[in-house]
């Protein structure tokens, strides 16, 4: 009984995370200081930054990725992506990397196209206004990536 019970809460547990959803917001808005902490869902454009320093961040381990409106677009903001080998995940970055070792999948466990495939990022918002003379924070935990 009590296995059957653990397989349930695990199996619910997974439904829950495959089905996350969060506010559908306009990318122009992603950064607004309301929403640091909420999770939400916008569409836009995965692209690599110049150097990736994964890390260990709550127990995920998460590589960071520029997200932008458009491609070629300056307005962008941060999406942390967790390391792994299943949907919604990037392939281990090995150091010295290429552009084409980046390797992030989506809700399908279908491989995406770096700086031109159009995706929506489910995730939670990490939000921090700039401090005098700095550079603020804005910043999503992804959880789900669809094209």
């Amino acid at each position: 009984m009590m296995k059957a019970l653990s397989i349930l809460i695990l199996f619910g547990l997974s439904t829950i995370a495959c089905n996350t959803s969060g506010v559908p917001t306009e990318f122009a808005n992603a950064c607004a200081q309301d929403l640091d902490g909420k999770t939400i869902e916008v569409s836009g454009i995965l692209q690599p930054r110049s150097s990736v320093f994964c890390s260990n961040r709550g127990g995920r381990m998460e590589c960071p990725f520029d997200f932008v409106e458009t491609a070629g677009s300056e307005k962008k903001m941060g999406a942390d992506i967790e390391v792994g080998t299943g949907a919604n995940t990037v392939t281990e970055i090995p150091k010295g990397y290429k552009k084409e070792d980046l390797k992030i999948r989506d809700n399908a466990g279908n491989q995406i196209n770096l700086g031109t495939d159009k995706v929506k990022l489910t995730g939670k918002m990490l939000i921090a206004p700039a401090a005098p003379g700095g550079q603020g924070v804005c910043l999503m935990q992804v959880y789900k990536i669809e094209r």
